[in-house]
């Protein structure tokens, strides 16, 4: 939704779209689900400092 807002800002190099996920909350340790791997920060962050 704010993806063109932030490029305005940021100006990421051509061929390179803006995308971020954010998850808010608690674990349930009650839950009956499977929790997946996390790749290391380093292979799918990119810090653009300004």
């Amino acid at each position: 939704m704010y993806r063109r807002t932030v490029a305005e800002i940021l100006s990421p190099p051509g061929g390179l779209i803006l995308v971020c996920g954010m998850s808010i909350g608690s674990q349930d340790v009650t839950a009956g689900y499977a929790r997946t791997g996390r790749a290391p920060l380093a292979e799918t962050v990119t810090f653009v400092e300004g």
